[in-house]
């Protein structure tokens, strides 16, 4: 039987929706499949970003369930405890909606690894309102969590600027495909900063951070890793109330969390002998995105700049879902 505590119905939104959480109101693999969330999950991300399914049910049904874990590379025991959810917003019985965070006890950090809404349902703020929730209902499941941590894919602004002025001075002319997912990239992180969220700047040119992610795919021969990584700027949003930590110590912290203790570390688990070059890898990676900006001052600032080019996109007013 459902919690109370987690089953929500999402108010001020016209149709009835509900959102429900794994291993609070869907504890086995068949009911979890069966809410669509996995086709859903393969309709909103490209295979690039997307985690193994099996991946992603084992996480959120059985493996990141809180308690403490233990893996051996090289004779070293290392331990971490995470606790991966899933969020469904549901219409009927049918996934319109997935969320799929997951909460570092050592660092109190919560990742949000994925957050989607269907296509046909991104009008009236339903999109803010399942986000909402789910950052209640986090709040809830982790009362000590520090705030949300996540990766957006970068964006050219020098390209940006072109598009947006070409449309503006010839409005009839169509965008193509590669000019959309630009504008894409650039509206997700518009999404977020109106939720709250910050990027992890360089101090003295406002620029964001990159951070450079592991192949998502272990069983990859090691020569294909690098073809595998991808480059991301982090976003951070606090928890309302919650101790300011230092922008610099963030960035660490953040980086670290992300890809050894949640990424690196659930991989590795399954098979710490065979993959054990896969952690060295992935390790070396981490080590050098701080070394890269271990001189840097780091604040939490919005982007310069896109304040404005958000605007003169809105004047243009064509219909780009994100």
């Amino acid at each position: 039987m459902a919690k109370e505590s987690a089953l929500r119905v999402l108010k001020g939104i016209e149709a009835p929706l509900e959102i429900v959480v794994t291993r609070d109101d869907i504890s086995d693999e068949a009911a979890f499949r069966g809410t669509g969330v996995l086709e859903l999950y393969a309709e909103l991300f490209p295979p690039n970003e997307r985690d193994d399914p099996d991946d992603l049910v084992r996480w959120v049904l059985s493996d990141d369930v809180g308690e403490p874990q233990h893996v051996t590379i090289d004779g070293r025991e290392m331990s971490y405890q995470l606790d991966s959810r899933c969020f469904i917003l549901r219409a009927g019985e049918r996934a319109v909606g997935l969320g799929f965070f997951t909460h570092d006890h050592a660092s109190r950090l919560i990742f949000c690894n994925h957050v989607g809404v269907a296509k046909a349902r991104r009008d009236g703020g339903l999109a803010l309102a399942f986000y909402r929730g789910m950052v209640d209902m986090l709040d809830e499941l982790f009362p000590r969590n520090i705030g949300v941590v996540l990766e957006v894919e970068r964006f050219d602004l020098v390209m940006l600027r072109g598009i947006i002025g070409q449309r503006e001075r010839a409005p009839e002319q169509r965008i193509g495909a590669d000019e959309a997912t630009e504008i894409r990239k650039f509206l997700r992180v518009g999404w977020y900063h109106k939720l709250g969220y910050r990027f992890l700047c360089d101090a003295t040119t406002l620029q964001p951070l990159s951070c450079r992610s592991p192949c998502l795919d272990p069983s990859l021969p090691s020569s294909r890793w690098a073809d595998g990584e991808e480059d991301y700027w982090l976003m951070w949003q606090p928890r309302t109330g919650a101790a300011v930590l230092d922008a610099g110590e963030l960035w660490r912290r953040a980086v670290e969390t992300i890809h050894l203790e949640i990424l690196a570390k659930s991989l590795v688990a399954l098979d710490p002998v065979g993959r054990r070059g896969y952690w060295h890898y992935a390790a070396t990676l981490v080590a050098r995105t701080l070394r890269e900006s271990a001189m840097m001052r780091i604040r939490l600032a919005r982007y310069p700049g896109t304040d404005d080019l958000l605007s003169r996109w809105r004047r243009l007013a064509i219909d780009l879902p994100i």
